[in-house]
Order: structure tokens, then sequence, then C-alpha cells
């Protein structure tokens, strides 16, 4: 069964927060999209994409000012590898036949737990956009499988290309978001294969706590376990500038980062997806944030990264919640191992994080209230109990009735 993902208008609830490289090895910031297998509300049109002077590796379509337009599926519900052909319906039209525009798509899977981008396919089309919104149909086999695991996402970017040679001066826009098929804005991209989407977690609930964890560390080791906290506690972390990798909440403004442990745990298999529920603000509009959930052993060594990410959306300037979910593959937790759990500030998807500001966490408090973070985990999370020790035998000799 073949696996259709349309272009939606939606935000998505992950990206990279980089000023990843365009197809034109420049840097650039990015405006991050939703992939579904629904179709959108209503056709919209991205911004006209101005042309440059070809030849050119491709010039991607934009959504706002700054940025180029990115589009995230959701997490992968099962392992797969995409080596069949793929489909490419894409609405859109270039300003003028003398723009030279030939519409072409890139497909990407991003590591859940690094974040790494491995490419899956990129079309090199040659033939020329229309001059009125229309569909453009085409097809592409990936030279070789690409392996994506469950937890990973596709990326993908649609972009112009040479259609002999781009002239600059004009412009290409793509229509997406439509609700009507073979009508304006029904884009999308079809895999041969049967992809499946990881589906809301139900399990446990796991809150942040101000409690001392048993695990000791060069941290600040905090507990995070199925209460809540007593009240209402805060951490403050200072920005850096960017681009920057994740900066981990510190106890204090240029305190000691912090870390949450679960207790103990019963052996099972962390997969699918998390949802982290997130109280947070941020002194100014460059900062957005992240969560990473790790595997570790009973006394917190041997951390291997399980999931990590966040939405890269600015954080507003009082709290409030940010909703998301990071996934990962299969790992098995063995008895007596711990998750991790970290908080981080990052850049914000079209704007570079600024120094001199703070970013603050809020957790510890009361359900739908301020400092309500928690994470929703797939499995059931349970705390293994220490085995008791056998009874003691008699060293006397026992004495018989007559």
């Amino acid at each position: 069964m073949a696996t259709k993902l349309f272009f939606l208008i939606a935000l998505s609830d992950w990206a990279t927060a980089n000023n990843d490289a365009n197809l034109r090895g420049t840097a650039q910031t990015w405006n991050p999209l939703a992939l579904a297998t629904a179709a959108g509300a209503a056709a919209n049109n991205t911004v006209a994409t101005a042309t440059v002077a070809g030849p050119t590796a491709g010039v991607e379509v934009r959504v706002g000012t700054p940025g180029g337009a990115v589009w995230y599926s959701p997490p992968l519900a099962a392992a797969v590898t995409i080596s069949g052909s793929i489909t490419w319906n894409i609405w859109g039209f270039e300003s003028s036949a003398s723009a030279n525009v030939a519409i072409n798509g890139r497909l990407e899977v991003i590591d859940g737990a690094t974040g790494v981008i491995t490419l899956i396919d990129a079309t090199a089309r040659t033939i020329e956009m229309p001059t009125i919104n229309g569909a453009i149909n085409f097809a592409e086999t990936p030279a070789a499988g690409v392996a994506c695991k469950k937890g990973d996402r596709l990326r993908v970017r649609i972009y112009g290309d040479d259609a002999g040679t781009m002239a600059t001066g004009f412009s290409f826009v793509m229509a997406y978001n439509g609700p009507t098929a073979a009508a304006n804005g029904d884009s999308w991209f079809q895999l041969t294969e049967n992809l499946t989407f990881a589906a809301e977690p139900a399990g446990t609930q796991i809150f942040p706590t101000d409690t001392a964890s048993a695990v000791s560390t060069a941290s600040v080791d905090r507990e995070a376990w199925t209460s809540r906290g007593g009240g209402v506690q805060t951490d403050v972390v200072n920005s850096v500038t960017g681009w920057t990798a994740p900066v981990q909440f510190t106890d204090t403004a240029g305190g000691t980062v912090v870390d949450w442990f679960t207790r103990p745990l019963t052996a099972f298999t962390l997969g699918g997806a998390v949802r982290v529920n997130v109280r947070c603000a941020a002194s100014f509009g460059s900062i957005s944030i992240r969560c990473e959930a790790a595997v570790v052993n009973g006394d917190g060594t041997s951390p291997v990264v399980w999931a990590s990410g966040g939405p890269g959306l600015a954080l507003a300037a009082s709290e409030a919640a940010s909703s998301f979910m990071v996934a990962g593959t299969d790992t098995a937790v063995t008895n007596g191992q711990r998750l991790r759990i970290r908080f981080s500030i990052d850049d914000v998807n079209n704007i570079a994080m600024t120094s001199g500001q703070t970013g603050t966490l809020y957790y510890a408090g009361a359900a739908s209230a301020t400092g309500d973070t928690y994470l929703t985990f797939t499995q059931a999370l349970t705390e293994v109990l220490p085995t008791p020790p056998l009874p003691r035998r008699s060293v006397y000799p026992q004495v018989l009735p007559h």
C-alpha cells in the first residue's frame, strides 16, 4: 500500500532550529511546516520566490521573510526502507516564460535521536513550469534504498531549478494546502512503501520535580516521577550568541546544569513517541525550547540519547505552554536503568539566539496551571523494586516431638 503525504500550511511540531545551508550552499533560516496523510483546509500560495541567474543548484520556495519552506512528517511508527518510485504532484506557476524554472522535490530522513539528515532522493527535472497555476506531476526512483528507523522523520523541500538556464528578475510560486483532489493547492508526494506514523502517546506521565534524585553526578540531579512536585519551581539559563547548539537549563542563571532522572525502572522496551508538555518563557523572542530523553545506568552513567527535539518556535515573554513530540527507535531498558530528561534553549527557526537574555523553565506545578510540565510516554513505566532477602535459616537443630 502506497503512502501519500500532503503539504500543509500548519506548523510542524519539530524542527532543526538551525540555519542549514540551502541548495546553493548558503546558510539561511527555515520555516517548518507539516506533512500529513490528510489534505489541508484551504489552498494557499507560497510567497513569490525570486529567481536567480543560472545555472543554479536550486532555489527553495519561501513561505515567509526570511526563510525557506521545509516540511516535516510526524515520527515514523515502524522502520521502513524507502527504495521504490516517488511520485510528486506540485501545483504552481512561474511569473514569465522567460524565468526558465523547473520545479523539483528533495526528500530526506532525519534521525530522531541525533538530528542527522540523510538524502533519500532529489529530482533534477528540466521541464519548465507553466505561467498559469496548474498541477505538475512527475516521478523518480531513488538510486539506492535508504533505511529509516522508527522515530525518524521525513523532511521535504520544493525548489526551482534550471529549465535550460534560470533567469534572474522573475519569480515562481507553489500552491499547497488545498482540500480538493485535482484542484488548486493539491500538492503532495507519494511513496511506494506503506509508512505508518506515531500515535499520540497515552502511557505513563512523568513529572520533573525539585526533589533530589538518588543519582549523584556533576549536574544538579533531580527526580522525575509519576507524582507532581510540591509547588511551582523555576530554573533559569543564560542565552548565548547564535547560531548555537542547544544550551542546557541551569538551576540559576550562570549556575549548574540540571538533569532529571526517573527512579530505577522495570525492564521494558522504550519506543514510539513522547509528548512533551513544558511551561517556559524567554526575555527575548530569539529563544526556543528543546527536550532530550536518554537511557542511563542506575547510577546515571553511560547515557544513550533516545530522542531529542523541539518545535523551534519563539518563546513568549510570559510563561506559556509548549507541546511537541520527540521519538526514537525501539530501545531495550534493562532492570534498574533509568531515563534522563534534559531541557535546553535553542535558536528560533528564523532568528538566531542573542546573548544577554534568559530562558525560564516552570515545573512541579498543578495540572493545567503554572508549572504544569510533564512528559507522556507510549509505554507504562514502573519502578523496579529491590528483591527481598531470603528468610534466614536457623543454625540450631530441629527438635522433633516424642
